[in-house]
């Protein structure tokens, strides 16, 4: 019989987990959570000593660090503007208000205006690219999402929807309006109304183990519950045991896959020589058309339906994918005082090789201002290695992924949680 996200939950709440506060000058504290104000996060570290953690200077607080994100077995899905994503299992929505219903978090109720997209059937895994470049159009209409005729993709119609019901949506389409039956819709994206006031930067958010990822004004902790006002002005109450992370970080860093590169090059996809390297000459330095799935791929595996990175069973949602051979280079301008990231190849290949072989390896190097600070051949199985450079007073930083055993085999380097800290000490 299977047991609910909210009953685990309840049950583990008198279990209060370990607990990991790291901190913008680079300190890790380690305790048993004990609770969170408008201050500072306090833990119990070994033999009774309280830690006291002003909330100025955390980045980020880490519960049940080694846990994947469950499958809340929900297969529906509220995105807001705030970049919120909530696993639901009931949606429907008038003209003002969207209403939802959550395992873990109860009823939700969003104004309409505040939410970016409902998908309203499971997502076929190849879909989701698709799915994903949708929600970044800037779209002035709504978009009914629907499977394209030969059931191949998604396509879109550009309307106005009316309301979402549990058996049709009420679609205006060219002046009339239409009740397209619920099951023939896969989504709907609401039309991009560049609200300032809901899309405003929220300063923290929080992931669940149902998978959703909340942003939030505040949050504070006590009697194993988090009270959370969430980005959407509704309060919610979490269990503790149901939360896997909460980020201050929002003006405090910058996640290297929501930035611009000055320059990225790419020099083939196999060592001269090896097999594969012809078929790709002529795409070699664009990884245009044929390659295109090769190219630097931010905050998801490049392939295989798009699923998180992933490091030994541990999913993350930022980080770059990069594979060999590719140069990438960000300007930084003094302006931060480190870069910090997990390193190692994805979980979707490591384990792709023929047993009783040798592991094989991918390098990376590091360099600041053009000198060298990292170099590493990386193997496949390798535990995930993390990584803390000083960038202090540093102008550019370049990553070079490259082929680290004369094979391109398995070399996809997860960057995983790639973030540039900001140096708070410059004025």
């Amino acid at each position: 019989m299977l047991i609910s996200l909210v009953k685990i939950a309840v049950l583990l709440q008198l279990l209060m987990p370990d607990a990991e506060v790291a901190t913008l000058d680079g300190s890790r504290f380690v305790g048993t959570l004990k609770s969170i104000d408008q201050q500072q996060v306090v833990l119990e570290a070994t033999g009774g000593k309280a830690v006291n953690v002003p909330l100025a200077d955390a980045l980020e607080l880490t519960l049940a660090a080694d846990a994947a994100v469950a499958g809340s077995g929900q297969t529906l899905r509220v995105v807001l503007a705030d970049k919120s994503s909530i696993p639901v299992d009931k949606i429907s929505s008038d003209a003002t208000d969207v209403r939802s219903v959550s395992e873990l978090l109860g009823t939700l109720n969003f104004a309409r205006s505040a939410v970016r997209a409902a998908l309203l059937q499971p997502m076929n895994p190849d879909w989701v690219l698709q799915w994903d470049a949708y929600l970044q159009r800037s779209n002035e209409k709504d978009m009914l999402i629907v499977q394209k005729k030969d059931g191949v993709g998604l396509d879109f119609l550009s309307g106005v929807v009316g309301s979402v019901s549990a058996e049709s949506v009420a679609f205006l389409f060219d002046g009339n309006e239409i009740p397209v039956p619920r099951p023939r819709v896969v989504g709907v994206v609401f039309a991009d109304v560049k609200n300032s006031a809901q899309r405003s930067s929220t300063p923290l958010s929080l992931q669940l183990m149902d998978g959703s990822i909340l942003s939030g004004s505040s949050v504070t902790m006590s009697d194993s519950m988090f009270q959370v006002e969430s980005g959407w002005g509704q309060r919610l109450q979490i269990p503790v045991s149901a939360v896997l992370s909460v980020d201050f970080s929002s003006g405090r860093l910058n996640y290297l896959s929501d930035l611009q590169p000055i320059l990225e090059q790419y020099a083939g996809l196999d060592p001269d020589g090896k097999e594969w390297g012809p078929l790709f000459d002529e795409d070699r330095g664009s990884r245009t058309g044929l390659s295109s799935q090769w190219r630097m791929s931010r905050d998801r595996f490049p392939n295989s339906g798009r699923p998180p990175l992933t490091l030994r069973g541990r999913r993350y949602q930022k980080g770059l994918c990069i594979f060999p051979s590719a140069t990438i280079e960000y300007a930084l301008d003094g302006k931060y005082s480190s870069l910090k990231a997990v390193l190692g190849v994805d979980d979707d290949v490591a384990f792709n090789q023929q047993k009783g072989a040798p592991d094989t390896a991918v390098e990376l190097k590091i360099l600041v201002d053009g000198e060298s600070v990292f170099q590493k051949l990386i193997g496949a199985r390798e535990a995930p290695i993390p990584l803390d450079l000083n960038l202090k007073g540093a102008n550019t930083l370049t990553i070079v992924v490259d082929f680290g055993d004369g094979s391109s085999m398995c070399d996809y380097l997860d960057l995983a949680d790639a973030k540039l800290v900001v140096d708070t000490t410059q004025k």
